[in-house]
């Protein structure tokens, strides 16, 4: 298992795609910039303590071997790490029923993957492997069959993520589980803050109509798994409030900001709007819903 930044044969660059293969991280979100950093920082803050929590409940615990798919920033990796290494103390193996049961036997690791690994690649390490890598079409990562597959706000940006869905399904063990997270946009249209409103229903239709996002996709959770023969599945939702000036906050402030460009151009808000949004954002008094996150799980069969 490689312990540095690392590139599988055969990856192809995405760093200049015809205008028809334009991606989350094609100058429409992503990128090595400090903004991209504090916005990737925040939206952490936000949403760690409930993918922790999730994790920790499906028994992740020494010996695993896991594979974080899309990792950012990489805070989950890290944790993973940590966890089935036993740097954490409060790791565990599970009981045995648990696909985690037996794994303390042999050394767990981390395989932390992305398109662009630049926030990721200070993370390399004998316990985590960070590999450049298109889960669309790149060959199986190494370290598999997988103990755990991780994947949070990377399936509803890709138009192919049923594909990737199966691909996912099929890199793991017996046994192993898959945690799907995917933001939800159903908590928008009751805003009581019309220019809030407007404003983030505009983040979702850019993404839509620039990288084929599709924010009700995980309004079915957790049929998806359950169509791919995983058993014990199961589905929560995380609805963090916005406002306060707090981190949930600054994230759709910096995500309305980098997005501004495309949803002008797309005429889907007019500056006035998008002002008075970014105004509310920074209003230690102004509280409201954004999108929410639907997290599903399951397990595959133990054959």
């Amino acid at each position: 298992m490689p312990t540095v930044a690392a590139e599988l044969p055969g990856v192809t660059s995405h760093r200049h795609p015809s205008p028809q293969q334009r991606r989350y991280a094609d100058d429409v979100l992503g990128g090595p910039t400090d903004t991209e950093r504090a916005r990737l920082a925040a939206m952490a803050a936000v949403c760690d303590p409930t993918t922790i929590r999730v994790l920790d409940e499906r028994g992740v615990g020494v010996g695993w071997r896991c594979l974080e798919v899309g990792a950012g920033g990489g805070s989950i990796a890290a944790w993973l790490a940590d966890r089935v290494t036993g740097a954490d103390a409060d790791s565990t193996t599970g009981p045995a029923t648990d696909a985690g049961a037996g794994h303390a036997t042999r050394a767990g690791h981390v395989v932390a993957t992305d398109v662009d690994t630049r926030h990721l690649d200070v993370l390399a390490g004998p316990e985590l492997t960070v590999l450049r890598h298109d889960v669309t079409r790149d060959p199986a990562p190494p370290g598999g069959p997988f103990d755990l597959i991780h994947a949070r706000f990377v399936l509803e940006h890709l138009p192919d993520r049923e594909h990737v869905l199966d691909r996912l399904r099929d890199w793991l063990k017996p046994a192993g589980v898959l945690v799907v997270e995917s933001i939800a946009a159903f908590p928008l249209d009751s805003s009581p803050h019309p220019a809030f409103r407007r404003a983030m229903l505009s983040i979702d239709e850019a993404l839509a109509k620039t990288i084929g996002t599709d924010s009700a996709w995980a309004r079915g959770f957790p049929g998806p798994l359950q169509a791919r023969g995983l058993v014990d599945v199961g589905v929560s939702v995380h609805l963090p409030t916005t406002g306060g000036a707090g981190a949930s906050a600054q994230c759709w402030a910096l995500t309305l900001t980098r997005l501004r460009p495309h949803i002008r151009e797309l005429d889907l808000a007019g500056d006035d709007t998008l002002d008075e949004a970014l105004d509310c954002l920074a209003d230690p008094a102004f509280f409201d819903l954004s999108f929410a996150t639907a997290i599903a799980w399951g397990r595959a069969p133990d054959y």
